[in-house]
């Protein structure tokens, strides 16, 4: 687990697999990492704002093998009260997401993949490794692949996982290379995917407009909706007519 403090704490008591605590100031910002198997006794004394993070052990040794070429890692944890600013950032980014009405599951992966990657860079025992260098984009075959599959399965809970399998990818690496051949993130592709299958269903079928949001993936009427009007600036509605 991963621990970023979003708010201070002027008195945090800490104690990982340990009878002895530390008592210390926590700042907005600071990280805390508690390696899996480990007993965990935390306390504060002022409310707080953090986000806990929850990673699969064997989601950081694919990562670490695939970005590292390393499977035999030690995760560091740091310092307490050390402030990281990047994961504070990309903590943020999630918790915007996760408070949304209307949360991006793909947008979610792909932070999630973020963050673990930034654990493995600068608190693990490969922080001073470089990472496998992937700069091409995905292959025509893959591209072909990912993009009937995001098409047929548009109305379905796409994930980066299952995108970066059939693109015979790590996530990491997917990420990027769908960045380079498309131009845009997946999950914004997917959604103009979305959008664009929506409007076509619009103007060429008499389908409620509910029955047409939850076709191409929306939970919603008001999720197509709000999404028509914050990229296309028009509803659903207005479109028919």
């Amino acid at each position: 687990m991963a621990i970023v403090m979003l708010s201070p704490q002027p008195v945090r008591e800490l104690a990982v697999s340990s009878d002895r605590s530390l008592r210390f100031l926590a700042p907005a910002g600071s990280i805390e990492i508690v390696p899996a198997a480990t007993d965990l006794f935390a306390s504060w004394r002022a409310p707080k704002t953090n986000l806990l993070t929850a990673i699969d052990p064997t989601v950081l040794s694919e990562l670490a093998g695939s970005e590292f070429d390393r499977v035999d890692y030690e995760l560091h944890p740091p310092r307490v009260g050390l402030v990281d600013e990047k994961a504070r950032m990309i903590s943020e980014m999630i918790g915007w997401e996760l408070e949304s009405q209307e949360a991006n599951a793909l947008y979610l992966d792909s932070l999630h993949i973020v963050f673990a990657m930034h654990l493995l860079r600068n608190y693990s025992s490969i922080e001073q490794t470089s990472a496998l260098i992937h700069q091409g984009g995905l292959t025509a075959n893959a591209w072909r692949n990912v993009n009937d599959y995001i098409h047929a399965n548009l109305q379905s809970d796409l994930s980066i996982s299952e995108l970066a399998r059939i693109a015979n990818l790590s996530q990491s690496h997917f990420l990027r290379a769908f960045r380079k051949t498309v131009g845009q993130s997946p999950h914004r592709y997917v959604l103009e995917c979305r959008l664009k299958s929506a409007e076509q269903l619009i103007v060429t079928t008499t389908k409620s407009l509910s029955e047409i949001a939850r076709q191409v993936g929306f939970s919603s009427h008001s999720h197509l909706s709000s999404s028509m009007r914050r990229y296309r600036n028009l509803t659903p509605s207005e479109l028919r007519r």
